[in-house]
């Protein structure tokens, strides 16, 4: 497994999601089947509804995606069963026994993770192999794969050093409440998006500078069992300068005297332009633009305008107090 791939881009398979194909719904993920030598994943194991539906084994090709939410595949309701093959190797499911090498000590696997493109093993997750918690162990600690049952090698101290691997609710909610005692940040919150999958966080959304979003992402390290932070939010202040090289490079806009303001991603456009259809591209431009939540069009027609009041506030063409984030084109 390459050290440069995260978390978040793994495959992860948690028996019983459902197995969505691409036209729809089909089962519930009952096992994997590693091939014990290359610790590769080579198939699973889906049962047709959540009952007594019959199960197959499909080849790991047929996978787009795997999560919490369900493992998408590229194969259609109606082909499943024609792309069923029976595959030998290690079968692992929610039965199977994750046991520490020269110790008692015995866990079940809730979930087992491989690289997106290589399908190697690149961790597991054991109930109770550590009393009363989940842990995520990395495929170096794991010395041998059979059906039903994987040995670990790992020292205790090493062990006991390991946090628990927690459920993504519990880390939702804490960092939930993390956010919410930033004070300054409440206003910004009404255009956050937080969640957590499979222990990484997911912020998205905008807010008003890239200080408050360097600020956001070191507060929620500190949560404990948080895998990975995927921040993704867009700053007003890196948006509006992304802005004005845009509007600045495309040449329907090029040198004409047009203002940025963005607000939690609504863009207020102001300034002059020579045409209506030169009105009309700008906006085109900034909202086609990612993080663009919305676009306020106030540019005015001027066939002679040819400088911007950068002191003007959005809705104005005279010099006075500036905006927070402006940029224009000239």
């Amino acid at each position: 497994m390459s050290k440069a791939t995260f978390i978040s881009e793994m495959q992860k398979f948690h028996f019983g999601s459902i197995i969505i194909c691409s036209d729809g719904e089909y089962g519930v993920l009952v096992h994997v089947v590693f091939d014990p030598t290359t610790r590769r994943m080579t198939h699973i194991g889906v049962k047709q509804g959540r009952l007594f539906g019959k199960t197959v084994q499909l080849s790991f090709d047929t996978v787009v995606s795997a999560s919490s939410d369900g493992v998408m595949l590229r194969i259609k309701t109606a082909d499943v069963a024609t792309a069923s093959k029976a595959a030998g190797g290690a079968l692992l499911s929610s039965k199977c026994v994750v046991e520490r090498a020269g110790t008692t000590n015995k866990g079940l696997l809730v979930l087992a993770a491989v690289h997106p493109t290589s399908s190697e093993l690149a961790y597991l997750v054991a109930h109770h192999l550590v009393p009363g918690q989940d842990t995520l162990l990395r495929a170096e600690f794991v010395t041998a794969l059979a059906t039903e049952h994987v040995t670990v090698s790992i020292a205790d101290a090493t062990l006991n050093a390991l946090p628990p691997y927690r459920p993504d609710r519990a880390l939702q909610q804490e960092v939930e409440a993390v956010l919410f005692d930033l004070t300054p940040l409440h206003v910004d919150m009404k255009a956050i998006t937080v969640r957590v999958l499979d222990g990484v966080l997911y912020l998205d959304g905008n807010i008003s500078s890239a200080l408050r979003g360097d600020i956001v992402a070191d507060q929620v390290l500190g949560v404990p069992g948080l895998l990975e932070i995927k921040n993704n939010l867009v700053a007003d202040d890196t948006l509006a300068g992304d802005l004005a090289m845009a509007l600045g490079r495309d040449e329907r806009t090029r040198d004409l005297p047009i203002g940025v303001y963005p607000r939690l991603g609504v863009v207020r456009l102001n300034g002059a332009v020579h045409s209506g259809q030169q009105k009309v591209a700008a906006e085109e431009i900034v909202r086609s633009f990612p993080g663009v939540r919305s676009v306020i069009n106030e540019l005015s027609v001027n066939p002679k305008a040819d400088m911007l009041h950068v002191m003007s506030p959005a809705g104005g063409d005279e010099d006075i107090v500036p905006n927070k984030y402006t940029r224009h084109t000239k």
